[in-house]
């Protein structure tokens, strides 16, 4: 052996554990792949208050109890049963679909006459934090179909909002006023979805699928839409914004009837809002496109 200057340096960090005390070694739980995409048990489900998948062991959470969902429909897997042989090999499936965008011009400020929009953020909560999706268990045999329900819930902070989509809280932003809350849930078996305001207990926004009947636009016959909650000018019928301080508690809460179970069931909050700076801001008016509200309507 040569004997040799030691020249590597660098810092970690030393535990001290107690010899007298079982302490778990590894915190990580198993991590593996569905499909050759990774799967992580790493913080996939939260801790109650903010979620509740890992208190209630929803299979979800880790990969040795996963039963399916997205993490099954990567491109270019075919989801088949295993007696099945793929129909169309080689072969891709073509969809179409057409969009139409509503806009109003944008009129800038000038004097005292304030500008006619103002910019809104992109505001984003899993109530099945944070796994993105989530199974829903089938209720017990013999119980009647409308007592067959299963619900989530989340605690988070509007701060907490910011944190979630990693965008830094605009610096001196005081709130949010709630111009847009879109539920998403996945319509057959969603039964409600509820946003509170936890600090004071109010209702902010309850939703819940409803079926077409008419066959008018956006009331397809047979057809499942779950319109979104709306604030804005009383002009065009809305009710005024709610201010949020980025410190306010929030409380969400998901229904599904579970007379048969589901994997891959959602229940985001997709939102948008206009960010408060200082004080004297918080009663301004907010203005938001009238022709642009019924596109806002959540179909499934």
């Amino acid at each position: 052996m040569d004997f040799a200057k030691h020249c590597g340096h660098g810092s970690t960090t030393l535990q001290f554990l107690s010899a007298n005390v079982i302490t778990p070694v590894s915190r990580a739980g198993i991590e593996g792949t569905i499909g050759g995409m990774p799967f992580s048990n790493i913080h996939r489900c939260a801790d109650q208050p903010i979620g509740d998948l890992k208190a209630q062991n929803n299979p979800t959470c880790r990969i040795e109890t996963y039963q399916g969902g997205m993490s099954c429909c990567h491109d270019g897997k075919d989801l088949l049963d295993t007696n099945q042989e793929n129909p169309w090999p080689d072969q891709y499936l073509e969809m179409r679909f057409k969009f139409r965008f509503y806009y109003q011009g944008y009129r800038p400020a000038m004097g005292d006459q304030p500008a006619s929009h103002q910019p809104l953020y992109r505001l984003y909560w899993q109530t099945e934090t944070y796994a993105t999706e989530y199974d829903v268990p089938q209720c017990a045999p013999s119980t009647p179909p409308d007592q067959c329900v299963h619900a989530i819930t989340s605690r988070f902070t509007v701060r907490d909002i910011f944190r979630l989509l990693h965008y830094p809280v605009p610096e001196g932003a005081v709130g949010v006023k709630l111009i847009y809350a879109g539920p998403h849930c996945h319509a057959p078996s969603c039964l409600s979805m509820e946003l509170y305001n936890a600090d004071t207990g109010e209702l902010l926004c309850h939703a819940e699928p409803i079926f077409g009947k008419t066959g008018d636009l956006y009331d397809e016959t047979s057809f499942l839409s779950i319109p979104p909650c709306l604030w804005g000018s009383p002009d065009d019928g809305l009710v005024a914004p709610k201010y949020l301080s980025l410190d306010t508690n929030m409380f969400v809460i998901k229904r599904n009837n579970n007379t048969l179970p589901h994997t891959g069931e959602m229940a985001s909050w997709q939102m948008r809002g206009v960010v408060v700076y200082g004080e004297e801001e918080r009663d301004f008016p907010t203005v938001i496109s009238r022709t642009s509200l019924r596109g806002m309507n959540g179909n499934e």
